[in-house]
Order: C-alpha cells, then sequence, then structure tokens
C-alpha cells in the first residue's frame, strides 16, 4: 500500500513543511521531501511568513530539547531508592514517551541502585 504523501503534505502546516524540507530532511523518504517541496512552492509563502514558521520551528525545538534535558527531581530519585520496582520502570516508559529523555534514564537508574541496595542487603543478612 502507498502512502498518499501530496495528501500529507497539503494537511502540513508551513512551519511543518520548512521543518521537515530543512532540518528534519534525513528523516523522511525522498518522495516525502518531494511532495514537501512541491507543496511549498504551491503556496508562494512570502519571506515574512517564512521567517514566522521557522521561528516557530525553533521554538518547538526549544521546548523539546528542554524537556529532553530535565533532570529528575530530588523526591522521585529517594522514591525509586526505597521503592524499586516494576512502577517506577513503567512512569520511566511514560516520561520518555512524552519526551522527558533524561527524567526517563534517571528514574530507570535510580530504580536499578535501589534494586541493587536490596539484594546486597538480602545477601548480607543471609550470611
Amino acid at each position: 500500500m502507498n502512502f498518499d504523501y501530496v495528501k500529507s503534505m497539503k494537511e502540513a502546516s508551513d512551519a511543518e513543511l520548512i521543518r521537515i524540507v530543512t532540518t528534519d530532511s534525513a528523516d523522511y523518504q525522498e518522495a516525502a521531501l518531494i511532495a514537501a517541496k512541491n507543496e511549498l512552492a504551491s503556496r508562494n509563502l512570502s519571506i515574512k511568513e517564512i521567517s514566522e514558521a521557522t521561528q516557530a520551528n525553533e521554538e518547538q525545538k526549544l521546548i523539546r530539547d528542554t524537556k529532553a534535558n530535565a533532570p529528575l527531581d530530588f523526591h522521585w530519585k529517594m522514591l525509586a531508592v526505597i521503592f524499586p520496582g516494576i512502577f517506577q520502570i513503567i512512569i520511566s516508559g511514560i516520561l520518555k514517551g512524552e519526551g522527558y529523555d533524561r527524567k526517563a534514564r534517571e528514574l530507570t537508574k535510580w530504580t536499578f541502585i535501589g534494586l541493587g541496595l536490596y539484594i546486597i542487603l538480602i545477601i548480607l543478612i543471609s550470611i
């Protein structure tokens, strides 16, 4: 089944099209890029419109980068160490899906640290 790139690109915003043909072009197939370029050309955007769309893309990138690099709060670290388990791993997956990459990594790390501490304690107590 072939995907209709032309229809998809007609529904895209100006900012999306500019992002597709510039910064994210490596993420798209050649047919999608051609459709995006053709659609962008057919819209006859003014320099002001292109500038506004580019600025919107930069703002979205800043928001994504800020979310991706936000550190995990201290109380989550302590909860993960004290109560390590599947719940924290599920929360980590949710955080990753929401774009909080660093928080997801740190929550997983602290969960495994807590799990490791409990394993060490069990070994020490059983000796």
